[in-house]
């Protein structure tokens, strides 16, 4: 019976929703509370973090562990008031555990001796009006897309501010999570991500990344220290220091922990980028927009096929008021779909494309897209309409058409492994790359140090494709 249930619930691009896993229950210890630590994330999230006496959890010295949100913090620590202010005394007991062996939580603050008799003492668990970092307004998250009712959106300027709220501050956030659908009391930043450093310090980190420009040699330490430097703001700006101002290149060199070699590397993975561009799957991928994913972004890229028209109308959403009832239908037309249209866009919701649309009103995100499509070439995407007119073939005639392709060992042409999926499902039609070999896979490729999946290929009597024969195939589909 559980078995058909989980059969039920199917998987995500991501989650395997049907999976089942046992876990042992987690080791507890108990600790002092000494502060509250906000974090923020590069989403703009601020999440309270406890700030613990150091304690042996498992073999790892725990001392700071996450609270989630306000309203959970203020739950679970049992906050009090206290002149106008809410929260509990310094030095409170809590008991913390490892969720998943893994990450530190405080699971509940255990009933102590310790009094609010010095308001020195005090932990304020009061959520910021403005974010920490860079003074804009915090907001609260609420529930997105256009289903049934009137729910606002996503990403529209829906969430009333602590500061506009007014009354008491655990008023405000009752009344706002009852007025409206509240997602779990997650505050926000709301000023541009690349204004707000700690925010800007994950945004680039993103844009970097394998999954889009794929620039190696930037953490997020290095990005941090250059940002500290006022050598970079936008993605753009990296691309104009090592190709152009021989002065700031200098400066790079200098900085603690970098020099001429680690310097040269970062211009040389510039430089492969301005040589070989990105696809625009990896353009609108590496804009970091709220719930755009590496899939999303090749269905977005599919349904737009360039970065001009993309772009475009992402421009005109600029100048188009978001609370326009219209706004999403005028402005994002390829993505709703309509006719012949609707194949391209499906996968794509509500959610996502209100996120596109909150993405074109901040006009600091919108001309650094530009920027950066200016510094870098970004491939066009053939259509699978267009692709099929000129190969004068049907998509059931491709190779992998319908089936589970699994790759295993390294890959040839220094091919990695997420290009590798891309080219299997947009241009040798598979149906899906699956990470491990079932009795449901069509064929295994299998490429240099090949492990088990290829032994499981052999036991199931899957076909199996080498490496080379896999690019060869490639070669030959692509245009």
């Amino acid at each position: 019976m559980i078995f058909s249930h989980c059969a039920e619930t199917g998987s995500s691009s991501r989650v395997p929703r049907w999976a089942i896993a046992h876990k042992f229950p987690a080791q507890c210890a108990v600790t002092k509370l000494t502060g509250v630590d906000i974090q923020i994330g590069r989403t703009g999230a601020i999440t309270p973090v406890a700030i613990l006496e150091p304690v042996d959890l498992g073999g790892v010295s725990v001392s700071r562990a996450s609270l989630h949100n306000f309203d959970f913090a203020k739950s679970i620590l049992k906050a009090s008031n206290k002149d106008d202010d809410v929260g509990l005394t310094k030095g409170a007991s809590v008991m913390i555990s490892r969720a998943g062996d893994v990450i530190p939580q405080v699971l509940r603050r255990l009933e102590d001796d310790v009094t609010m008799k010095d308001v020195k003492e005090f932990i304020s668990l009061r959520p910021p009006s403005t974010c920490p970092a860079c003074g804009s307004k915090t907001v609260f998250d609420f529930v997105g897309g256009r289903g049934k009712g009137k729910q606002p959106a996503q990403g529209e300027a829906i969430a009333n501010s602590v500061e506009q709220i007014g009354g008491d501050m655990d008023e405000q956030i009752s009344i706002t999570a009852s007025k409206r659908d509240s997602v779990g009391q997650v505050l926000r930043c709301s000023g541009p991500q690349l204004l707000c450093k700690p925010r800007a310090v994950g945004a680039l980190a993103h844009t970097f990344s394998r999954d889009a420009l794929d620039i190696s040699g930037l953490s997020e330490a290095r990005i941090q220290q250059l940002l500290n430097a006022t050598l970079i703001r936008t993605p753009a700006d990296l691309f104009d220091i090592l190709d152009k101002d021989l002065d700031l290149f200098q400066n790079i060199t200098e900085l603690p922990g970098w020099g001429n070699k680690s310097a040269l590397n970062l211009k040389c993975g510039t430089q492969k980028v301005v040589a070989e561009g990105v696809s625009l799957s990896k353009f609108i991928y590496s804009l970091g927009i709220r719930h755009i994913g590496v899939q999303s972004s090749s269905l977005i890229a599919s349904a737009y096929t360039s970065s001009e028209a993309f772009l475009s109308a992402i421009d005109e959403a600029s100048k188009t008021r978001i609370e326009q009832d219209n706004a999403t239908e005028l402005l994002f037309s390829a993505l709703i779909g309509n006719g012949d249209n609707k194949e391209s866009i499906k996968g794509i919701g509500p959610v996502a494309v209100d996120s596109l649309k909150f993405f074109a009103q901040n006009i600091e995100l919108v001309q650094a897209a530009k920027e950066l499509a200016k510094r870098i070439p970004v491939h066009d995407v053939v259509s699978r309409a267009e692709r099929d007119q000129v190969l004068d073939k049907d998509l059931s005639t491709l190779p992998f058409h319908g089936l589970s392709v699994v790759f295993t060992g390294s890959l040839p042409n220094e091919m990695t492994r997420t290009k590798a999926h891309q080219y299997a499902i947009e241009v040798l039609g598979a149906k899906s790359t699956p990470s491990s070999v079932s009795k449901t896979t069509g064929i295994v490729v299998v490429g240099e140090k090949g492990g088990k999946k290829a032994d499981n290929a052999k036991k199931f009597g899957i076909k199996i494709m080498t490496a080379d024969e896999f690019a060869d195939l490639v070669e030959k589909y692509k245009i």
